[in-house]
């Protein structure tokens, strides 16, 4: 039997949901209770049996009320706890087309009416079906924070789509917290009032677990990888293997397909065993560590090819300078040759010269001799005392006996070109003994035989220059040889190989180049020496982009550069103390644990026991041995098809995981907001 209290409630009840009839039988019977007590107070014969009011069974107490609930939660938290209103809204507005909802002589009293009967009846279905409306409320926050993930609206998905690290995330969840929590606030509260109350609660709380929620997700996640994956690992080593790349990948900054190009030009310049390690950089380089410093079954492999491939860098440097600077031959060979075809050469235009050459006028070459000899041919002929010439008085008399005998000159063309000849020797003889005034008189006399010879024939004067022109080609390979030095500034030799012409310039880049290839390959062999350092000094720099043969300065620098990034990969993996191989090495013989037996043989089974878990989970902790191995073999592969595949896959298991943890985060924020949202 209900009493005053019940029937109250019930009242309310059906007064919010709209039911005239059941308020108005309610209403009487509570006012017949009433007058019942009344007279009951008055004497104890008034006082009769209480009939019974029974209560008004629950209408949505079935599957179709509880699926309907189910509805109702999800667009709670999916609407923004604006539900109740459009639905209200919607009742009032269609109630004179098609009679939904209460009825009403205006909008807004049906708009009331019908918001109480939404309220009234949410109420209801947070007492007698809780389950039902907190799964749907749930679902429905999952459902929005997909929705806005997809759709590029969630701040948290946008930046783990944007590879944002935790502090760059959780400002982004912490920002989107405050807005979805103020939106279910206000959404949620009643009457201006409590709607803006409880916009100030959710974006205060949405902003606090907002923030924190990424940071929670995290350590969660790693906590949970981390106690699973030693046991885990050593039975899925492609998926852990692929764990592992997809994080050396994220940590190079490069994509799958940056990697594969990057090796693909190395192979182009003749470097085909740049690996996946040295494109990805210092992250793959440091992956390489735990492959040559713990034991697994790649470890020698990896090892073996780095010094391999390390040992082989003099040959190859020495091949990208020589085809750097198109000089594949040594500037003594190519001295030789510049030579001999001057020679052969000169020899054709010079006997041609001498074919139809007329007679010769030597009194200018005599008058410069006897501007030394003075008083000349009649010094020769009567000396004017016993004094002997000097080195150089005497090459200059001997000079003028080939063309004088004091009574007659030379006319002969042939005549005075052997004496030519001659005197080139005597040059060549002075300045190789370092008589160098000597070499300059004699220069002097040269000239003015060469212009007596010229004007004896017109073709010699163009075999002259042409031998002129040959010869100072030849001279550039020294002036290349003395470049090189470190004591010539790097401004002044690249002026001065400006100024030359073509030839000029090849030689003098095969005059330059070959002390540097010298240098490298007279170096001791061995893993532990970069040659390729050497050659990035600001010098050989600015040099090497001047002197290089055309359009190969680009590739040269690419080449040496690679060469470096190489030994980089092979010094982060093998080089630096040896105390981690050792201790690896120990790791891995130490198959069992002493404190195992002693405790067993002191009778301590616990103890036994806690030591055994404990040496098995070291042994599993990191990445297992099969793991470890695959990493390494695929950190050396150098087939940019076999990369690119790989990397591929990996990425797109990257982006698959950060879209699906994305929106997991967007769905826990939404639901976290539509919690604080309702909370007193």
């Amino acid at each position: 039997m209900a009493n005053l209290e019940q029937l109250s409630s019930a009242l309310i009840n059906a007064d919010r949901a709209g039911d005239v009839e059941a308020a108005r039988a309610l209403a009487a019977e509570i006012s017949r209770m009433r007058g019942a007590s009344q007279q009951a107070a008055s004497g104890p014969s008034a006082q009769a049996q209480q009939p019974t009011v029974p209560q008004q069974a629950d209408a949505r107490d079935n599957w179709l009320g509880r699926v309907d609930t189910f509805m109702r939660g999800a667009g709670d938290t999916m609407s923004f706890g604006l539900a109740d209103e459009v639905a209200a809204g919607g009742d009032a507005l269609f109630n004179p087309l098609f009679g939904t909802g209460q009825d009403g002589h205006s909008l807004s009293e049906r708009y009331e009416r019908n918001l109480k009967a939404q309220r009234a009846t949410d109420e209801l279905d947070a007492k007698n079906r809780m389950a039902e409306r907190l799964t749907g409320q749930i679902l429905g926050a999952v459902g929005g924070g997909v929705g806005l993930a997809r759709n590029g609206l969630s701040a948290t998905t946008n930046a783990i789509n944007a590879g944002r690290g935790l502090a760059g995330v959780s400002k982004a969840a912490a920002v989107e917290g405050a807005i979805l929590g103020g939106a279910q606030g206000f959404g949620s509260g009643e009457e201006l009032d409590g709607r803006l109350g409880g916009a100030a609660t959710g974006i205060g709380l949405g902003t606090v677990m907002g923030g924190a929620l990424p940071s929670v997700a995290t350590a969660v996640s790693g906590a949970v990888k981390g106690a699973t994956a030693p046991f885990v690992a050593p039975f899925r080593p492609e998926a852990y293997t692929d764990k592992a790349m997809r994080t050396y990948l994220q940590r190079s900054g490069k994509t799958p397909e940056q990697i594969t190009s990057i090796m693909r030009s190395a192979a182009d310049d003749g470097q085909p065993m740049y690996t996946m390690a040295d494109a990805m950089g210092n992250a793959g380089q440091r992956a390489l560590v735990p492959v040559t410093r713990t034991p697994n079954d790649a470890r020698q492999e990896v090892s073996d090819f780095l010094i391999r491939r390390q040992i082989g860098q003099p040959q190859r440097l020495a091949n990208a300078l020589a085809e750097g600077f198109d000089a594949p031959q040594t500037s003594d060979r190519v001295t030789r040759a510049l030579t001999q075809a001057r020679d052969v050469e000169a020899d054709a235009l010079y006997t041609a010269a001498r074919r139809d050459a007329g007679a010769v006028n030597v009194t200018p070459v005599l008058d410069r001799i006897d501007e030394t000899l003075s008083p000349g041919a009649n010094q020769v002929v009567s000396p004017r005392d016993n004094i002997g010439y000097d080195t150089i008085e005497g090459s200059l008399a001997r000079v003028r006996r080939m063309m004088s005998d004091g009574n007659s000159q030379v006319t002969d063309f042939n005549t005075l070109f052997r004496a030519k000849l001659d005197l080139d020797d005597m040059i060549a003889r002075a300045e190789a003994q370092g008589a160098g005034n000597r070499a300059h008189y004699l220069t002097q006399v040269k000239r003015e035989v060469d212009r007596a010879l010229e004007d004896a024939s017109p073709a010699f004067r163009d075999a002259n220059d042409t031998f002129a022109t040959r010869s100072r080609v030849i001279d550039s390979v020294a002036e290349g040889q003395a470049a090189k030095s470190g004591r010539v500034r790097a401004e002044d030799s690249i002026e001065q190989f400006n100024s030359m012409t073509p030839d000029q310039q090849q030689a003098f880049r095969a005059g330059y180049v070959d002390p540097i290839i010298a240098d490298i390959e007279s170096h001791a062999m061995g893993p532990a020496t970069n040659r390729a350092r050497t050659l990035t000094t600001p010098k050989f720099e600015q040099e090497f982009q001047a002197f290089a043969a055309p359009s190969r300065a680009e590739q040269l620098g690419n080449r040496i550069g690679r060469e470096n990034r190489m030994f980089e990969t092979s010094n982060a993996a093998l080089g630096n103390s040896r105390t981690a191989d050792n201790l690896g090495d120990i790791d891995d013989m130490a198959n069992f644990d002493p404190a195992v037996l002693s405790n067993l043989l002191q009778g301590n089974l616990t103890q036994a026991a806690l030591a055994g878990a404990r040496q098995a989970f070291n042994a599993g902790k990191g990445l297992p041995p099969r793991v470890v191995e695959r990493v390494g073999r695929q950190l050396i592969e150098t087939d940019p098809k076999k990369v690119l595949q790989a990397l591929t896959r990996v990425r797109g298991q990257q982006v698959s995981r950060d879209q699906l943890r994305a929106m997991i985060l967007a769905s826990m924020l939404q639901n976290a907001n539509a919690g604080t949202a309702r909370l007193p």
